[in-house]
């Protein structure tokens, strides 16, 4: 697979400022170490696999990222729901799940105990059933 486009903490950072506008909540960075891992966390994982983890897999460690780190003050969820979504269009893939259907999944994720793992995998199997590529 050729490297895919990246999102970097300033698309991050706009998705948040753009979703605070848009639907309200508190503004401002709880913890910028959070945030940097969430944003690396996708390349990590590809640079690691040698360029073998598919775009499910990095949209899927950005979504556990950024539900999983609480990088902001309000909005995580928000924000991993919208950095995926960029990342996989960004990159020739449409999420058509539901606003809603959607919603509900990023919440299942934020309040699962179970291991990242399991939740990632589950967070692929999802993207994979809810996408088309283009």
């Amino acid at each position: 697979m050729t490297e895919p486009c990246w999102l970097d903490i300033h698309d991050i950072c706009a998705i948040h400022g753009e979703i605070l506008a848009e639907s309200g909540g508190t503004s401002g960075i709880l913890n910028w170490g959070s945030l940097d891992s969430s944003v690396n966390k996708p390349k990590n994982l590809y640079y690691y696999s040698n360029g073998e983890a598919t775009l499910y897999e990095l949209a899927a460690a950005y979504g556990y990222g950024f539900v999983k780190n609480h990088c902001f003050v309000d909005g995580n969820k928000r924000v991993a729901l919208i950095a995926v979504y960029t990342f996989l269009a960004v990159n020739g893939i449409e999420l058509v799940a539901s606003e809603v259907d959607a919603a509900n999944f990023f919440l299942y994720l934020a309040a699962s105990l179970e291991s990242q793992d399991k939740l990632m995998q589950e967070l692929v199997e999802w993207l994979k059933a809810n996408s088309e590529i283009n």
